[in-house]
């Protein structure tokens, strides 16, 4: 009698290990973001414009603005960089004419960050539109964020 339990003791208390483990295993944290390649030396954004360009944070008030996520290739490389994105507010509020000015290193930074600003959403503009404006991205120790 007691060999039974025993033997329906032992395969509940594999299948209890087993269930702890894909539980715990399901739980871990995003790998550290490990650098091969030094942040490269942000750029002096406003030396890329015009004087009648807006520039970011002066005239934008963001409704909606959700950053690029960080591109999973880059990050497994580990790389770092940044992107100027060049865009238009159009009176609504919405994005226009979304174009990567510059980018170091290219690629997966440009596609990533031309892609989240053109879902972005400001503030409708007071004059109308505002044209030219540039926004630094920065791409650094696995986290996005604005310059």
């Amino acid at each position: 009698m007691i060999m039974p339990f025993m033997r329906f003791f032992s395969r509940t208390s594999l299948w209890v290990i087993i269930g702890v483990g894909l539980t715990l295993s399901a739980c871990r944290t995003k790998p550290a973001f490990l650098p091969k390649s030094d942040y490269p030396p942000d750029p002096w954004v406003k030396g890329f414009s015009q004087p009648d360009d807006c520039l970011g944070g002066e005239d934008l008030a963001a409704q909606s603005l959700d950053l690029p996520n960080y591109p999973r290739r880059a990050f497994n490389a580990g790389q770092q960089g940044w992107v100027i994105i060049r865009l238009d507010v159009k009176a609504d509020g919405h994005t226009d004419n979304v174009t990567v000015e510059r980018a170091i290193p290219g690629g997966q930074f440009s596609s990533a960050s031309r892609s989240a600003v053109k879902d972005w959403v400001f503030e409708p503009p007071n004059n109308g539109s505002l044209i030219n404006c540039r926004v630094l991205l920065r791409f650094r120790q696995g986290e996005v964020t604005l310059g």
